[in-house]
């Protein structure tokens, strides 16, 4: 009988509120652990080469292409490849190209040592 009592006690009386904190909390902390969750979800993607690097073995960055054994950059004119001072840097066929000097060198600034092949640098290929 007392069972029967406390449960027509329990089903007729409004639960105790809950203080306004704990209303707070339990709205924004599931918001937020969403947000933070889906945030690291980009963060699966491969690191991917920069501009100078080699472009092994996850390809180059959005913008780049692999051309000579390190990321480049893609463009349509000249003036689309960046600046490296002392060298031609030019638009052949939609990337740019670093061009040898009259004594075939290539600079040695980018994350990727060059050497000139023909009239071009390239990364240095290791053996």
């Amino acid at each position: 009988m007392l069972a029967e009592h406390l449960a027509a006690i329990s089903t007729t009386q409004r639960a105790p509120d809950y203080p306004p904190a704990m209303r707070i909390t339990t709205a924004i902390l599931p918001t937020i652990l969403l947000i933070l969750a889906a945030a690291n979800c980009n963060g699966d993607d491969p690191v991917r080469s920069e501009f100078g690097e080699p472009c092994e073995p996850n390809g180059c960055a959005d913008g780049l292409e692999c051309a000579g054994g390190y990321c480049e950059e893609t463009c349509s004119v000249d003036s689309d490849c960046r600046a490296i001072e002392g060298w031609r840097h030019e638009c052949y066929s939609g990337v740019c190209q670093i061009i040898c000097d009259d004594q075939g060198a290539c600079p040695q600034t980018l994350a990727t040592p060059l050497e000139c092949i023909s009239e071009w640098c390239a990364a240095i290929k290791d053996g």
